[in-house]
C-alpha cells in the first residue's frame, strides 16, 4: 500500500469520526427535548437494558400520581432516526400489576427488562411522592 493511499484512507476514517461526532450531538439534543417533553406529562421513568453484544433497549412509562400508567414509549430508529415512539403493544395499565408480573418471571427479554426498570424508577418517585408533599 502506498503512502498515498494510506493518508487517504486515514483522511477518510477522520471525517467519519468527526461526522459520528456532530450527528451524535444533534440525536442527543433530540433525545433530551423530547424527554423533557414528556417529563412535564406526568411522573416518567426511564429504564434501559443491554445486551451482552452491545445491542441497548430504552423504554419511558409515564404515569399519574395514583401510579396509573397513561402511557409507554419504546426508542426507535438508529442514528438520526431515532425518536420515542408509543408503544402499542404495552397492555399494563397499572404499575404495581407490572411489577408484580415482572417480579414472577425468571427470565425476561431485553424490552422487558427496560420496561421493569422503568417501572422500578416510577414506583421509587411515587414512594418518595407523599414524602415531598409533607415537607
Amino acid at each position: 500500500m502506498n503512502s498515498l493511499s494510506l493518508e487517504a484512507l486515514l483522511v477518510y476514517l477522520f471525517i467519519l469520526i468527526l461526522l459520528q461526532g456532530l450527528l451524535g450531538i444533534y440525536q442527543l439534543k433530540k433525545i433530551t427535548r423530547t424527554l423533557g417533553r414528556l417529563q412535564r406529562m406526568g411522573i416518567c421513568g426511564c429504564g434501559s437494558a443491554r445486551h451482552w453484544t452491545g445491542w441497548r433497549v430504552y423504554y419511558l412509562i409515564l404515569a399519574d400520581s395514583t401510579g396509573r400508567i397513561r402511557s409507554a414509549y419504546r426508542l426507535k430508529g438508529i442514528s438520526l432516526g431515532t425518536a420515542f415512539i408509543p408503544d402499542k403493544k404495552f397492555t399494563f395499565s397499572e404499575i404495581s400489576e407490572l411489577l408484580a408480573d415482572y417480579g414472577q418471571r425468571k427470565k425476561l427479554t431485553l424490552q422487558e427488562t427496560a420496561q421493569l426498570r422503568a417501572a422500578e424508577e416510577v414506583h421509587r418517585k411515587l414512594a418518595a411522592l407523599p414524602v415531598a408533599r409533607a415537607i
